[in-house]
């Protein structure tokens, strides 16, 4: 599994630099522009450092197809629910969308590879697994809430 490493720079809404003692969640989000590749969706995060009322940043940003690309080191703290029972102890994933709302299957493998990778390392079960629906009802990843078995199946994949 090829990860690139582009790291978000310091700031207040996206990147604070705060350690995370413990990771106990996985918490798979989506992006809101159709068709925006990870970087350019990583970019639009990197910005949010100018704007005083916005905060959002997540860990690793799936592309299309299907390229990882990791903004956040994987102990530092995201701002990705905005619930710091969650955004203190949880990766955070966000998925691309292709141009007509979807999501494409070498998105769908990479998110299994990587989710099987994270619950290796850090020891986390399928049912500390989430969206971003299941912590603030926010209906990311729409795939996901409209069909919560593909969840299990992804996690589930070897």
């Amino acid at each position: 599994m090829d990860i690139k490493k582009y790291y978000l720079t310091k700031s207040l809404n996206t990147r604070r630099l705060e350690k995370m003692n413990e990771i106990k969640y996985i918490i798979i989000t989506s992006s809101k522009y159709n068709g925006f590749s990870a970087l350019k969706n990583r970019n639009i995060i990197e910005k949010l450092k100018y704007k005083e009322d916005r905060e959002f940043s997540c860990h690793f940003i799936i592309d299309t197809n299907g390229k990882i690309l990791n903004i956040i080191p994987e102990k530092e703290k995201a701002i990705c629910t905005r619930n710091s029972n969650y955004d203190d102890r949880s990766i955070s994933i966000m998925l691309t969308l292709n141009k007509n709302g979807y999501y494409n299957k070498d998105e769908l493998n990479s998110l299994s590879k990587l989710l099987n990778h994270l619950k290796k390392k850090y020891n986390i079960k399928n049912e500390n697994i989430l969206t971003e629906f299941e912590v603030n009802s926010s209906r990311r990843p729409s795939i996901l809430c409209d069909e919560p078995i593909l969840l299990w199946q992804i996690c589930n994949t070897k």
